[in-house]
């Protein structure tokens, strides 16, 4: 068999509401309002200029059920252009754009090739003639707790064969919830060439030759999804496989520690802070961590913790061509003093910790249900869930006083 080359990406989430973000100038708002476009458009310029054979998109292309009109335009527009240059894309929905969902659809190019609900087999013949099978299935609702491998047929001798699976592998410890379950060895039985994940937002390879790998996301989405994020280039022969990850973030989110340590004036901590802001190097969104804190006199903590230290660095800021936006400011988690201090204290932050899905549904049940506040409240995803429990140890921990 000759070699083939495709792209495996993955959890575009396109038109995503950016989590944790306030008081943002314009200019900025509209940057991160456009960045998961700007990933995908980065996504289908590398595949052209490396001339894949294909490309595979692992689920959640979209973030919410409704799909609006202008990230399907925009989605549209990039398939087209993949179109033009003879590039098919093999599609499957997640969770988050599954396909029961009442919709508007736009008209997709000749080359989009979408997975229904029931698993099934796409064959291709690459330009030199190679034969691929490719193996998924779309979410049909947005919650698919069954495990569905065992519907998968096996490899085909002659041939290349690659699955695609969006769901969870049963030992991991993820922030997202458990969907279409399936273990390291019922992939590896089907004696597949290639598995491309998705639904973990992180970059994972879980097995190599053959490779399972989850791509992550292609642009971070809130402070907890920090580092480069992109997709992975997939040569594939007889007997190896090259995989090239390929960075297509148009902003990261990064976490910069700052220690306090032997700082007596409230200007040594502006400019600490400052130094540390120097030595990124890219378009950044930054969270800045502070520590060894404590030795900070009150009236300087109290500064810090109502806002002004962030007010004042964020109207300082100047480009010199990298955008640096640091979007909030927190103490370290290492509160143990705290915590010993007051016994109160510690139950309440034992009892959030120990807080599941499921039981954090029941506590903020009543709020999504009442009549008057629960249309202003947005659906709380698995994310969104973890950052409500951090904030909220978080304003225990500093006296109810927010960044």
């Amino acid at each position: 068999m000759e070699n083939i080359r495709f792209f495996h990406v993955a959890d575009l989430h396109l038109d995503s509401p950016f989590t944790g973000l306030k008081h943002l100038p314009t200019e900025l708002f509209e940057r991160i309002h456009n960045s998961t476009f700007a990933s995908f458009e980065k996504v289908v310029k590398e595949a052209i200029a490396r001339e894949v054979d294909f490309m595979i998109l692992s689920g959640d292309l979209f973030n919410e059920e409704d799909r609006s009109i202008r990230a399907q335009a925009k989605l549209v527009k990039q398939f087209q252009i993949l179109h033009s240059h003879d590039i098919p894309v093999y599609v499957v929905h997640g969770n988050h754009d599954h396909l029961g969902s009442r919709r508007l659809e736009l008209d997709m190019p000749d080359n989009i090739h979408i997975f229904h609900e029931e698993t099934e087999v796409k064959q291709l013949t690459t330009r030199n003639g190679t034969l691929v099978d490719i193996v998924g299935f779309s979410y049909g609702t947005r919650h698919i707790r069954e495990r569905r491998i065992g519907e998968y047929p096996k490899g085909t001798r002659g041939r290349y064969t690659i699955g695609i699976l969006h769901g969870s592998e049963g030992s991991m410890n993820s922030s997202h919830e458990t969907y279409a379950p399936f273990t390291l060895n019922e992939l590896l039985e089907k004696n597949y060439h290639y598995w491309a994940l998705g639904h973990i937002h992180q970059r994972r390879i879980l097995h190599e030759e053959p490779y399972i790998v989850y791509s992550g996301n292609i642009q971070g989405r809130h402070r907890k999804e920090t580092g480069a994020k992109g997709c992975y280039e997939v040569l594939l022969d007889e007997y190896q496989t090259e995989l090239s990850f390929i960075p297509t973030h148009d902003l990261l989110w990064e976490t910069c520690d700052v220690s306090l340590h032997g700082i007596g004036r409230f200007g040594e901590v502006f400019q600490r802070i400052q130094q540390a802001v120097e030595t990124i190097h890219e378009d950044s969104l930054i969270e800045i961590v502070l520590t060894d804190e404590d030795s900070l006199p009150e009236d300087m903590m109290r500064k810090i913790e109502n806002g002004d230290l962030l007010e004042a660095l964020q109207s300082d800021i100047e480009n010199h061509g990298e955008l640096k936006w640091i979007h909030s400011i927190r103490r370290s988690p290492a509160s143990t003093a705290i915590k010993e201090r007051d016994p109160f204290l510690q139950d309440m932050i034992s009892t959030l910790e120990s807080l599941e899905g499921e039981e954090l549904k029941e506590v903020l049940a009543e709020l999504y249900e009442h009549p008057s506040i629960y249309r202003f409240l947005a659906p709380l995803e698995d994310e969104g869930k973890n950052d409500l429990i951090e904030e909220t140890k978080h304003l225990l921990k500093s006296g109810g006083e927010r960044n």
